[in-house]
C-alpha cells in the first residue's frame, strides 16, 4: 500500500470532484462507485454544463456504432441521481428536458489541482474480477455493475485485455444461446413477435415485485385506461403466484409520471425487483417494451419488446406474464399456471370498457362510480359471460352502500351481480372478495364473509387488499390478535399503503389502546397531512383522550377534505363532549335534513345524539338503521362513541337481533 498525490485535470461541483484520467467520481475525497457507462454519461453532461445535451447526441457519444434501446439513457441518469443524492422532487444537478434530453445545472469549476491523498492498494483476484466487469446489453437496458469498493485500485493493461476478451466470449455465447432460444420459440409459435433477449442475470432471492404503471413514449400519446389496465392485469396475474409478493395497484398507481425514477420507486416500495414498461400504439398495433430490474443494484434481469395487433392484446399480456415468471425462475403449480394466462373475456372492446370502469371506480366520487357502472354494463352487453365485469359491479354496489347509495338500492344489485360472477367462474378471486362484502354489509353474516375472503386469499394469497379486508372482518368480531396478524401480512405485501397504515391506527382505537393509537396517528398525519382518514382517526383518538379542542380541529379538517356523513357525525359528537351543544345539534339537524334528499346512514345521526346524551333519539335512529340494514350498524359492538348507551337493555337487544352478541 502506498500514498500518493497527483496533479490531475478536475471538474468540481458541490462536494464532488471528477478525475477524468483515472475515471473517478469523488465526494469529499472518497470514491463514489459508478458503472462505466454511468460515469461516461456524467462526464458528457459535466463537460457541457449549463447546456442542453440532446438524447441522440448522448446516445451517439455513449454507444457509437452500436444499436441499443433509448431506455438505457434514463437508466444511467437514474444511477447518477442516486449517486449524487439528487432530490426526486427538485433536481440540483441533472435537469430533465422532456422529450429532448438532459442538462447539468450545477455550477462546475475546472482546475488542475492535486488530488487529495488516496489509498492505492493491491487487489485480490476477486476484486480484479469486479473491476474488469463490463456491461453487455442486447436489447434495451444497460446492466449495472456490482458496487465496487471505495478504493482507487491500480490498473493493469494486460488484465484489461483479458477482460475485453472475456466480454467478447460471453457476448458471442449469449448471442448464440439467444439465437437457439429464438428458433425454438418460433417453432412453438407461442408468443407474439417478441424481439431481443436481455443478458441473463441470476435473479437470486427475488421475493417481492412491484409492477410500475406502464407509460407512453411521448406525453401526447397517453391512454391512461390502457396504461393502468395493463399494469393492473399483470399485477392480478402475478398475484396468483405464491412464491413472490406483488405490490397492489393502489400502492403503485402514483408512479405514473413520465420521468418517474424506477429505482427510487422500487426503494420506496421495499421490493427486490420491479417491472417497468412503455406502450406505443400506432395504426392498430401495440408495441410494449418491458424490463425487469433488480432494485438493489439496478441491474436488468430481463428485458424484451413485444409487438402485436391491438386485437391480440391478450396474447401479448400472456407473453409478458410468462416471461416474467421465467426470468424470476418461479415454480408454478398447475392452477397458478392456468391463472397466469387466463382470459376473462376474448372481446377486446369489452376488456377496454372494463379497464375504463376500473379507472373510474378508483376515483371514488359519486359521479365516477356511476361512470364505472356504465362501463361495466356496456362490457357485459358485449360479453354476457364476462365474470370480472359482474364482480366489478358487485364491488361498487357493496362498497358504496350507506355511502352514496342506500342499502335497499345497492345490496340487491350487488348480490345479483356477484351471484352471476360466481356462476360463470367460481375460481374468480375478485368475485369471492365481493361476495364477502355482500355477506358482511348486506347480510350481517360475519362468518359467511370470513369464509368468502379466505377463499379469495386461497386463490390469490399475495393480495394485500384481501388481507386488509380480512383484518376488518376479524376486528368486528373482537378477534384483535388475529386481525393484527392479517394486518401485518397486508403490510408485508404493501409496506407504504395509506389504507393499511390508517387501519393499523384505527384497530388500536377500537381496541381502546388510545395511547398507542394517538402516537401512531400523529406520525401518520405528519406523513399524510392531506388524508381525511388520518385526520379523522387522529381526531377520534384525541376526543377519547379528552383533548376536545384539538380533536375538533382535526375532525374539521377531515370534514373539509372529505365532507361525508361519517366525518360530520364524529365532529358533531365531539362538539357535544366539548360542551358546544348548539353546534352539535346544528350538525344533527343538517344531517336529518340531508337524509330527506339522499341517503344518510341513521347511525351517523345517532352518534351525535349519543354525544349529547339524548338516549331516546339515539335508539330512534338506531332502530331506523336496523330497518334500513345500514352496514354502519355492524360497528355498534365495538364503536367507542356508543359506550355511554352500551349498558341499556335496548342496546343489548339490538345486537342480539343483528346476530352480533
Amino acid at each position: 500500500m502506498v500514498m500518493s498525490k497527483r496533479a490531475k485535470q478536475l471538474y468540481e461541483f458541490g462536494p464532488f470532484q471528477i478525475d477524468v484520467a483515472e475515471r473517478l467520481l469523488l465526494r469529499d475525497g472518497h470514491s463514489v462507485s459508478l458503472p462505466p457507462k454511468a460515469f461516461d454519461t456524467l462526464l458528457v453532461l459535466v463537460e457541457n454544463s449549463g447546456h442542453l445535451v440532446e438524447k441522440d447526441v448522448l446516445m451517439q457519444r455513449l454507444w457509437p456504432d452500436t444499436f441499443v434501446e433509448e431506455t438505457n439513457l434514463p437508466n444511467n441518469i437514474s444511477l447518477l441521481r442516486k449517486a449524487l443524492g439528487d432530490d426526486a422532487g427538485k433536481h440540483v444537478y441533472i435537469e430533465t428536458v422532456p422529450r429532448r434530453g438532459y442538462r447539468f445545472i450545477a455550477e462546475v469549476a475546472r482546475s488542475s489541482d492535486e488530488l487529495p491523498e488516496l489509498i492505492v492498494e493491491e487487489r485480490t483476484k476477486s476484486s480484479i474480477t469486479l473491476e474488469q466487469e463490463e456491461e453487455t446489453n442486447l436489447v434495451g437496458t444497460s446492466n449495472r455493475l456490482a458496487a465496487r469498493p471505495p478504493l482507487l485500485m491500480a490498473r493493469s493493461s494486460a488484465r484489461q485485455a483479458q477482460a475485453v476478451l472475456l466480454v467478447l466470449v460471453v457476448c458471442v455465447a449469449v448471442i448464440g444461446l439467444a439465437s437457439i432460444a429464438n428458433r425454438l420459440g418460433a417453432k412453438q409459435g407461442a408468443l407474439p413477435e417478441a424481439t431481443g433477449t436481455a443478458t441473463k442475470v441470476q435473479p437470486a432471492l427475488i421475493k417481492s415485485v412491484a409492477v410500475l404503471p406502464f407509460k407512453p413514449l411521448a406525453a401526447d400519446d397517453r391512454d391512461e385506461s390502457l396504461e393502468l389496465g395493463m399494469t393492473e392485469t399483470l399485477i392480478t396475474r402475478l398475484s396468483g403466484v405464491k412464491e413472490v409478493a406483488v405490490r397492489s395497484m393502489s400502492a403503485v398507481r402514483k408512479y405514473n409520471a413520465l420521468e418517474q425514477d424506477p429505482i427510487l420507486a422500487g426503494g420506496e416500495q421495499k421490493v427486490d425487483a420491479l417491472l417497468d414498461g412503455n406502450i406505443q400504439k400506432t395504426a392498430g398495433r401495440i408495441r410494449v417494451t418491458v424490463r425487469l430490474i433488480r432494485v438493489v443494484d439496478g441491474r436488468t434481469l430481463w428485458a424484451d419488446k413485444f409487438d402485436a395487433p391491438l386485437a391480440d392484446l391478450f396474447s401479448l399480456q400472456d407473453s409478458i406474464s410468462e416471461r416474467v415468471v421465467t426470468a424470476l425462475e418461479l415454480r408454478l403449480t398447475g392452477e397458478e399456471r392456468q391463472l397466469l394466462t387466463r382470459h376473462h373475456t376474448e372481446n377486446p372492446e369489452a376488456y377496454q370498457l372494463y379497464l375504463k370502469g376500473r379507472l373510474f371506480r378508483n376515483q371514488w366520487t359519486e359521479e365516477s362510480i356511476q361512470k364505472a357502472l356504465d362501463c361495466f354494463d356496456r362490457a357485459i352487453a358485449l360479453d354476457p359471460n364476462y365474470a370480472l365485469a359482474y364482480a366489478g359491479k358487485a364491488d361498487i354496489y357493496a362498497a358504496n352502500s350507506s355511502v352514496y347509495l342506500s342499502p335497499a338500492e345497492a345490496m340487491p344489485k350487488a348480490r345479483e351481480a356477484v351471484r352471476k360472477a360466481l356462476e360463470i367462474d367460481d375460481r374468480l378471486a375478485e368475485a369471492h372478495r365481493s361476495m364477502s362484502m355482500v355477506k358482511q354489509f348486506g347480510d350481517w353474516d360475519l362468518a359467511g364473509a370470513e369464509q368468502e375472503i379466505k377463499r379469495d386469499i386461497e386463490i390469490k394469497p399475495n393480495d394485500s387488499e384481501s388481507h386488509l379486508r380480512y383484518s376488518g372482518i376479524l376486528v368486528l368480531q373482537k378477534r384483535f390478535d388475529e386481525a393484527l396478524a392479517e394486518l401485518r401480512r397486508a403490510q408485508e405485501l404493501d409496506p407504504v399503503s395509506l389504507a393499511i397504515n390508517y387501519r393499523a391506527g384505527w384497530h388500536l382505537y377500537l381496541e381502546r389502546k388510545y395511547g398507542q393509537a394517538l402516537e401512531r396517528f400523529r406520525e401518520a398525519v405528519a406523513l399524510y397531512p392531506n388524508s381525511p382518514e388520518m385526520r379523522r382517526g387522529l381526531g377520534c383518538v384525541l376526543r377519547q383522550s379528552g383533548l376536545y379542542e384539538e380533536a375538533i380541529a382535526e375532525l374539521q379538517k377531515a370534514a373539509d377534505l372529505l365532507p361525508l356523513d361519517n366525518c360530520l357525525s364524529y365532529l358533531g359528537n365531539t362538539y357535544a363532549l366539548a360542551g358546544r351543544r348548539g353546534d352539535a345539534k346544528r350538525l344533527a339537524k343538517e344531517l336529518e335534513g340531508l337524509s330527506k334528499r339522499r341517503y344518510v346512514s341513521p347511525v351517523a345521526i345517532a352518534r351525535i345524539y349519543a354525544g349529547l346524551g339524548e338516549k331516546e333519539l339515539v335508539f330512534n335512529w338506531l332502530r331506523k338503521g336496523y330497518e334500513d340494514r345500514s352496514d354502519h350498524m355492524l360497528g355498534l359492538r365495538i364503536d367507542p362513541l356508543f359506550d355511554n348507551v352500551r349498558s341499556d337493555p335496548r342496546f343489548t337487544d339490538l345486537l342480539r337481533r343483528m346476530g352480533l352478541t
